[in-house]
């Protein structure tokens, strides 16, 4: 068994993010589920529609949710998956899931801190060619 992975993310960010790490690393080796927010779906419908994610992907390991903006529709679905094995990190980005899916082994409270150090790591100042 594994962690599973549920993206929760406004329009089809959270589908180009996984596709970008699939193209990159050749495969997703978590079983990943995406839920791409449209912005006419019914909350009732996105909280069902989460709801049945995570029980998919929990096989006794746990799921992570993660999600793109912290308060948004997207990241408030996420945080209604409220169980005791499921963890939501706001934030995604590209850098995170790369690292996520670079640590298929770990459980999941090790899974939340590759996520987050992953993300936060990804973001750097870029040097121009002109500066040391």
């Amino acid at each position: 068994m594994s962690v599973g992975i549920l993206i929760v993310c406004h329009g089809h960010i959270g589908t180009a993010i996984a596709d970008s790490v699939r193209s990159i690393i050749g495969t997703l080796p978590l079983e990943v589920r995406i839920l791409d927010i449209p912005t006419d779906m019914p909350r009732e419908r996105l909280v069902e529609e989460g709801t049945r994610a995570v029980e998919e992907l929990d096989q006794g390991d746990g799921v992570l949710v993660l999600t793109d903006l912290y308060g948004s529709t997207p990241a408030n679905v996420a945080c209604l998956q409220n169980r005791e094995n499921v963890t939501v990190v706001a934030g995604l980005n590209l850098p995170m899931l790369l690292r996520v899916m670079n640590y298929p082994d770990l459980d999941l409270p090790e899974l939340v801190g590759k996520a987050i150090s992953g993300g936060r790591d990804g973001i750097l100042i870029c040097p121009r060619k002109d500066q040391p």
